[in-house]
């Protein structure tokens, strides 16, 4: 039953990154007016389309990056209630933040909702030294 909440929860979270960053890639080509609107989406589309399967071959460091590993004790991080918490908590907060005009880093909410569920886990004792050295190894910040 995880299985299933956990891929539903993804794909949630695939929409609200899709909705939040679907059309920053090509905006200049419609802002500029050298295509229409339909063209812009057919391109923004296909070309994030092509970067999520892209992805599957080259993103084995970011998803050791954003596992929780080290943030939370592995037997927590590799809980899948405390996936699917990971994944409801950033699609939920990308979404409404998308829908609400405000601007929003995927990393950001993902980040977030790491420590937010850490936080719940396991209270004051989420290692923030942990997440400051990924932070930095990765230049999030």
């Amino acid at each position: 039953m995880y299985l299933i909440l956990l891929f539903l929860a993804t794909l949630f979270l695939s929409y609200s990154n899709g909705a939040n960053d679907n059309l920053k890639g090509v905006a200049t080509l419609f802002g500029s007016q050298t295509t229409s609107y339909k063209t812009a989406i057919s391109w923004a589309t296909a070309t994030t389309f092509a970067g999520s399967i892209f992805s599957i071959f080259v993103a084995t460091t970011l998803v050791k990056s954003f596992s929780g590993k080290g943030l939370v004790p592995d037997a927590i991080a590799n809980a899948p209630d405390f996936h699917l918490a990971v994944a409801l908590a950033t699609g939920i907060t990308v979404i409404l933040v998308s829908q609400t005009g405000f601007p929003i880093s995927t990393t950001h909410g993902l980040t977030g909702a790491l420590v937010g569920a850490g936080l719940v886990a396991i209270g004051s004792s989420v290692n923030f030294a942990a997440l400051q050295n990924s932070l930095f190894k990765q230049n999030i910040i």
